[in-house]
């Protein structure tokens, strides 16, 4: 292991680490935090790796955004870390994707994004637990799971003796822009609503 700050061992090619050369190169990109630029250059690489969950999540989270600073009345925004907690002493940090305030900074919706191409074990509870947290700790009756479609039904499940309803949404990725946009503006009146 090399430990961050310190300089990276030397290598030179070799007739004998031919073989390797293609991966040292990589690793030496990986140990200094480089990246892959799309032009010409000294790097050749045939494709891109995406985070197709980070992708979705900025994707939900901006498209809501947008959707809400037209309509005025309300804004919504990812919140900052330290901005929710679920305790009182404020030492257990909540960090939902999207939460809409009034113009006052009144929470009135929360969402979360989930992007999953398995389902793991446990699923859906632990992100219906996780939503309601975020419910209880915002003070919210409501709160929206988005899924890319094929991971979750749409569903809503009224949780027993809380007053809380959670609702799951399915984006189906697979349509024109313009069909998926109807369908976040969609969600962002239902967030408004709840």
């Amino acid at each position: 292991p090399v430990p961050r700050g310190q300089p990276l061992p030397a290598w030179r090619p070799s007739r004998l680490n031919a073989r390797y050369h293609d991966a040292l190169r990589l690793a030496e990109l990986v140990l200094r935090g480089a990246s892959v630029e799309h032009r010409p250059g000294k790097v050749t690489v045939p494709g891109f790796l995406f985070d197709l969950a980070r992708v979705f999540e900025d994707f939900v989270t901006a498209a809501l955004a947008d959707e809400l600073a037209e309509r005025g009345d309300h804004r919504g925004s990812r919140p900052a870390p330290a901005d929710h907690h679920l305790d009182e002493r404020g030492s257990v940090r909540l960090t939902p994707d999207f939460v809409v305030h009034t113009g006052d900074g009144t929470p009135v919706g929360v969402a979360d994004t989930k992007y999953k191409a398995e389902r793991p074990s446990g699923y859906p509870n632990a992100d219906l637990y996780q939503m309601l947290a975020y419910c209880t700790a915002l003070n919210l009756p409501e709160g929206h799971l988005v899924y890319a479609k094929g991971e979750a039904p749409h569903a809503a499940h009224r949780v027993r003796n809380a007053g809380i309803t959670i609702h799951q949404h399915a984006l189906d990725l697979d349509q024109p822009p313009a069909a998926l946009l109807d369908d976040v503006r969609t969600l962002a009146r239902r967030l408004v609503a709840s």
